[in-house]
């Protein structure tokens, strides 16, 4: 599962990759300042619109739970009751808050240290982001339906198709080639909706028309209450937990706006897209595991749920370690390749050299919550990720910006992965059960 995932997860990511390095280039005779001000705005605005793709992914958890313990079961009907049921969940939950998130918004940016035209910008583009990841719900379920079965392709398919067509529109609409308006950190924006609009589509005619995963001629109104309480016992802390790490992305960039300024925030934006590049197969690895530890807990195969934790630690530390020297060696080109702005290059370059040394340890902590989610036990995923993000990553940062400023803040984040991850794997090993909990 993990081939062809980790090539679906690294083309995810690669559009917010993307349209950094686009929006990193604007140029405007104008507005000197462009560049970094599309940077910094993207960068007060990805937590806000990150919090609705973490409740996907969370109920996309509860979703994957329900369905791989009923397949565990060897009961096909109810994976089917239960599919139907989370795309129904996905659609209703996502509207609700996408809606809240787009009400508090512009009072959210100026807390964060968003000013004048950088906070327009950033609402802008908010405008057009929130209301895709409603279709992303569609989307995401369906990718959880199709993992719940053991399938990689089918589902790794879905994220390539939306990932590619995003990356494609992207120059056309940010800088107005051919026909196309330039509509600049807007079109970045809108390239990310049609992405994210085809992607839903295809995903549901994945699970409804071509593998009749989901069944809503056979659900009833309490098949689909009883389905929704099993994946709400996992889906609910599971997006709690999700949302955890974009509420403290956004009050670390508040820290950096309040305290340092938008160049900071724009360095600091830039090189969390950069992290992207070290944690791609990680998060592949986090989606993958539940699928089998949530059919072999439910199987009652504890030594293999143990097992599959033990595997996917050596991959963190080996996949973390390698990619570390590289972006450490290569530091001055990558970021280079975001941007041309001396000043933004001479910021971003000291994290390449402090925190990817320390990814690993923080794939230790998704990976845990991600396998222990799908046996139905998601509080522990929950509690490793306050510690890792609430306590350790904000508190971390705070004393590392007012005591050396940016770099501080790249050294706060690095002891807040280590410490967490250390947590996560003596834990999860040695206290947390290994069975599923029956649905």
């Amino acid at each position: 599962m993990l081939g062809p995932f980790s090539i679906a997860v690294i083309a995810l990511i690669s559009t917010g990759i993307v349209d950094t390095i686009y929006l990193g280039r604007l140029e405007d005779p104008a507005r000197p300042d462009l560049a970094i001000m599309a940077l910094a705005a993207i960068t007060f605005g990805f937590p806000i619109s990150f919090i609705g793709n973490s409740a996907n992914i969370g109920l996309g958890a509860g979703t994957m739970s329900a369905v791989s313990r009923a397949l565990g079961q060897g009961d096909i009907e109810k994976s089917r009751r239960h599919a139907a049921s989370a795309i129904l969940l996905g659609l209703c939950v996502m509207s609700v808050l996408v809606t809240f998130m787009l009400l508090i918004a512009p009072f959210a940016l100026p807390f964060a240290g968003a000013r004048g035209e950088v906070a327009v910008m950033a609402y802008e583009y908010l405008l057009i982001v929130m209301p895709g990841l409603v279709l992303v719900s569609v989307a995401s379920m369906s990718n959880n339906i199709l993992r719940a079965g053991g399938e990689a392709l089918l589902p790794s398919s879905i994220m390539i198709l939306g990932a590619l067509i995003n990356i494609g529109l992207n120059p056309f609409l940010i800088y107005g080639w051919g026909p196309f308006p330039r509509l600049e950190l807007q079109g970045a924006a809108l390239s990310t909706f049609i992405g994210n609009a085809i992607a839903a589509g295809y995903g549901f005619y994945l699970v409804f028309r071509h593998r009749k995963a989901v069944d809503f001629v056979g659900m009833t109104f309490l098949s689909m209450k009883r389905a929704w309480s099993v994946i709400g016992k996992v889906g609910v802390p599971a997006a709690g937990t999700n949302i955890i790490v974009p509420v403290a992305t956004f009050a670390a960039v508040a820290i950096i706006g309040n305290v340092l300024g938008e160049v900071d925030v724009a360095a600091f934006g830039v090189a969390s897209r950069a992290e992207l590049i070290s944690v791609g197969l990680l998060y592949a690895l986090s989606a993958c595991i539940g699928a089998i530890t949530g059919r072999n807990g439910g199987a009652g195969k504890t030594d293999r749920v143990r097992e599959a934790f033990q595997v996917c630690y050596m991959i963190c530390l080996v996949w973390g370690t390698g990619l570390a020297v590289l972006l450490a060696l290569f530091a001055p080109q990558i970021a280079s390749v975001f941007t041309s702005d001396d000043v933004l290059i001479a910021k971003i370059i000291p994290y390449f050299y402090i925190v990817p040394v320390t990814v690993f340890a923080y794939g230790f902590v998704f990976v845990s919550a991600a396998g222990l989610n799908a046996l139905g036990r998601p509080m522990f995923g929950l509690i490793y990720t306050i510690i890792r993000s609430l306590i350790l990553y904000i508190g971390l940062i705070a004393i590392g910006v007012w005591t050396a400023g940016l770099v501080g803040a790249f050294v706060g984040v690095a002891f807040a992965n280590i410490v967490s991850g250390l947590i996560a794997v003596f834990w999860t090993l040695k206290k947390a059960p290994m069975t599923a909990k029956v649905s």
